[in-house]
């Protein structure tokens, strides 16, 4: 893939994507399932009852104990990974732009998910879903995610709330949904991660800030045009106000951050300025993480 370099697939293909049992699909795959069966990996005995397959029964632990047990294993599912693409116009923000951070980001959860057998699908959303695109599963998918990437531009309205409604709709089938975006629209965030822990999804959202998010450099005099809605106001631009707008913006994200854990889910803070090889260790990485209100969690 052309938005992936060779060293960002380096990185990559030490990565890995870890799933919660509960939010694995029905079919057998690489990440351990709540459900025992007949596998590759051992789970734990249990006594033997009437009925059991008797090729399962652990002779050695009936030499050593006298009783018949039988041995149970973890059976491995796949999981299907969602990737949740922002394209709307305040992703055009930053240098470099948030969309073509966000871009690398998507091919690298599909690209580690398909390594690793699953199934992978990135869904751009802006005020509402298209058609979902193929699940990519192998290497011959990736030049369509690759077109498909290549034709998401930022521009138009937010409406999470609505696209996870869309999504919902289209009965997509439970497993890791990670969100991407730069949560600048000033509502729906609650709903939407709400929605999607209900539907038994596991949520990552990872959040990609730039420095005008929170210290935007304009004075004076100046009229403002809202790259999501097309709205212009004029106002004038002093200190004051943009310490005002800094708090508001800090508590938006705090607010957003905290729906996301309500929901179960992990939320990873990424600038546009860092560099591609810590965004994928970070995003790949554990639980700590840096939130715009809070510093280090």
């Amino acid at each position: 893939m052309a938005v992936l370099d060779r060293t960002i697939r380096r990185v990559l293909d030490r990565m890995r994507l870890s799933v919660r049992p509960r939010a694995t699909a029905n079919r057998q795959g690489s990440h351990r399932s709540p459900l025992k069966a007949q596998g590759v990996e051992f789970a734990e005995h249990r006594p033997y009852v009437a009925g059991d397959d008797v090729r399962h029964i652990d002779w050695k632990a009936f030499a050593r104990h006298g009783q018949l047990v039988i041995r149970s294993f973890e059976e491995e599912r796949d999981a299907f990974v969602h990737v949740l693409l922002d394209v709307t116009g305040s992703m055009s923000r930053g240098t470099p732009p948030k969309i073509e951070v966000a871009q690398k980001l998507a091919a690298s959860f599909a690209y580690v998910g398909m390594r690793q057998f699953d199934r992978a699908r990135v869904v751009p959303f802006a005020d509402d879903l298209d058609e979902l695109p193929l699940a990519v599963r192998g290497a011959q998918d990736l030049p369509a995610l690759e077109k498909l990437l290549e034709a998401a531009e930022a521009a138009g309205p937010t409406n999470f709330a609505a696209s996870v409604r869309a999504l919902a709709a289209r009965g997509t089938p439970r497993g890791l949904v990670i969100v991407i975006t730069d949560v600048m629209s000033p509502e729906g965030w609650d709903e939407g991660f709400r929605q999607l822990g209900a539907m038994g999804h596991e949520l990552r959202v990872v959040r990609i800030g730039c420095a005008e998010d929170l210290a935007p450099s304009f004075t004076g005099e100046l009229e403002l045009h809202d790259a999501e809605t097309g709205e212009r106001v004029r106002l004038r631009v002093t200190k004051p106000l943009l310490e005002r707008y800094r708090a508001e913006v800090k508590k938006h994200l705090e607010a957003a951050r905290e729906a996301c854990q309500r929901a179960g889910g992990r939320w990873i803070e990424v600038d546009v300025e860092m560099p591609m090889e810590r965004v994928i260790k970070r995003v790949f990485g554990g639980p700590v993480h840096k939130t715009a209100a809070r510093g280090e969690r």
